[in-house]
């Protein structure tokens, strides 16, 4: 009885012992894949994050192009540096056009008006009609102020609908003086005269000679 009392309490201890070393195992087992997976984490925190790439198709980078306007208008000097005098006159042109299907078109009869500002801080203003293809011409009589200055014209075109335009830059001219070129004029060269001298023959007979003297002008 007693033999098999400790054959019993061996055995007990024995699977208990099993048990312990299988359930350590497992600890063990879980305790490894959790640090694995905290050390991973670190690994992915403290290093550089993985780019990812999206492509999204139908879609355009930039910026999109402005739509055109209906209406355009310029205006230019047909020179910018006429010369002056007291009846120069330097024309100025304008230009009107409106956008028809993104073909220009000049705007006939419209009403354009062109203010001169003169260097002395004066101004003058002319007003004209454009013509079929929408031209204004501007005839500007050049002021003795306009003479080595910049002098700016601003064009503003109206319609018969009330639609204005005015040109984004005012056209300009700087009047200049040409002097007269130098013309050389010819001064004749001052000639030798010849005087006949007489001379008696000795003895105050016979044909006297005559010997020519050069006189020099001054």
């Amino acid at each position: 009885m007693q033999l098999q009392r400790h054959e019993k309490n061996h055995t007990t201890l024995s699977l208990y012992l099993k048990s312990s070393a299988i359930l350590f195992l497992l600890f063990l087992s879980i305790l490894v894949v959790a640090c694995s997976s905290n050390n991973s984490g670190s690994q992915v925190n403290l290093g550089t994050p993985v780019a990812t790439i999206t492509i999204s198709l139908g879609q355009v980078i930039g910026s999109p192009t402005p739509p055109l306007k209906d209406y355009y208008c310029g205006g230019w000097a047909t020179n910018t540096t006429p010369q002056y005098n007291p009846t120069s006159v330097v024309s100025v042109y304008g230009k009107f056009t409106h956008n028809v299907g993104g073909n220009p078109q000049g705007v006939a009869g419209a009403t354009a008006t062109a203010t001169i500002l003169w260097p002395d801080n004066t101004t003058d203003s002319m007003t004209v009609t454009t013509t079929s293809d929408g031209l204004a011409v501007f005839p500007i009589a050049i002021k003795p102020s306009a003479l080595y200055k910049e002098v700016l014209v601003q064009i503003t075109f109206t319609t018969a609908q009330g639609i204005t335009c005015t040109i984004p830059q005012a056209a300009y001219f700087v009047a200049i003086l040409i002097s007269p070129t130098a013309t050389n004029t010819a001064v004749p060269s001052p000639t030798n005269t010849v005087t006949p001298s007489v001379t008696p023959s000795p003895g105050g007979t016979g044909t006297p000679s005559v010997t020519p003297t050069k006189t020099p002008h001054p």
